[in-house]
């Protein structure tokens, strides 16, 4: 049973992230206290606090709560297990709450194979979904979620390839290993809650939709630069897409630390308003509210 958050440094986090944004005008905030993650909170004003003894983590906002309990570690502190605990009301269905369980596994160095969680929620039956990562010499290779929902399959698949090495990742975490968790918060990764970060930042990534056999949506994200701190902490990364549609638009993934925080918003605020990751962000959520 977990008692408290991990170490940043068994998760590899050389630099920890005190402020993360894949969005113009959004953005998410992270506190420390001894090398633990203490806290978080959005821009659109929710909250994360860390209960210890045992550890506990809640999600607080403006019409919902969701707590993570009886959490399981392993002897790195990565999270094995976590029991999910959710409620809150909205306009079509009044008050509503969720419960489940989720649990992962990894392996020897301490990067993400699976991850597997079944929910039961007030107003539908129960629904599952399991997530699987291939790694090869420190670097995720590929990642897959999958989920079913009245006998029809729904996957969301991504790529990864990485060149000659030349981005060297000293802690943060690819958007597309993010956006492939159930999960899908930034914040479980960058506590170091669930294990370690590729060894470079992706030369591509090719993600790809599909309802049952049918590939509804491809797109692939090209990394142009990567710029860093002068210690050598990730400030940025600029990524380009190409869609199955024939778009292409250009943003960035911004990364703040304690020397060196974020540019005030209204210096990057005209940053295109399209988010990598959410198309398969906004299929699960659509998908999660059919089932409420």
């Amino acid at each position: 049973a977990a008692q408290q958050m991990p170490l940043m440094a068994d998760a590899g986090i050389q630099f920890p992230v005190t402020q993360y944004s894949e969005y113009p005008l959004e953005m998410e905030t992270y506190t420390y206290s001894g090398g633990r993650m203490t806290g978080a909170a959005t821009s659109d004003g929710d909250s994360y606090s860390v209960t210890s003894n045992p550890l506990t983590l809640t999600e607080q906002g403006d019409d919902y709560t969701s707590t993570l309990r009886n959490i399981r570690v392993n002897g790195n502190g990565f999270m094995t297990y976590a029991e999910i605990s959710s409620s809150g009301s909205d306009y079509y269905d009044g008050n509503w709450y969720e419960r489940g369980s989720v649990t992962w596994r990894y392996d020897a160095e301490g990067h993400l194979l699976g991850e597997s969680g079944n929910i039961a929620e007030s107003s539908d039956g129960p629904y599952s979904w399991t997530c699987t990562y291939t790694w090869e010499n420190g670097n995720l290779m590929n990642a897959e979620y999958r989920d079913e929902e009245d006998g029809e399959v729904y996957r969301y698949v991504c790529t990864f390839t990485y060149g000659d090495g030349q981005w060297n990742n000293p802690g943060v975490y690819p958007a597309h290993l993010i956006n492939v968790s159930g999960m899908e918060l930034p914040v479980l990764f960058y506590s170091g809650l669930l294990g370690r970060t590729t060894k470079n930042i992706p030369a591509s990534v090719t993600e790809r939709n599909f309802d049952g056999d049918e590939e509804s949506y491809t797109v692939t994200y090209n990394t142009i630069a990567v710029n860093y701190n002068q210690d050598k902490s990730v400030q940025s990364v600029e990524v380009q897409n190409a869609s199955s549609y024939g778009s292409s638009y250009t943003y960035t993934y911004r990364y703040g630390y304690a020397d060196y925080p974020i540019a005030q918003e209204d210096t990057y605020s005209t940053a295109p308003s399209v988010k990598g990751g959410q198309v398969v962000k906004s299929l699960k959520r659509a998908r999660r509210m059919m089932r409420r």
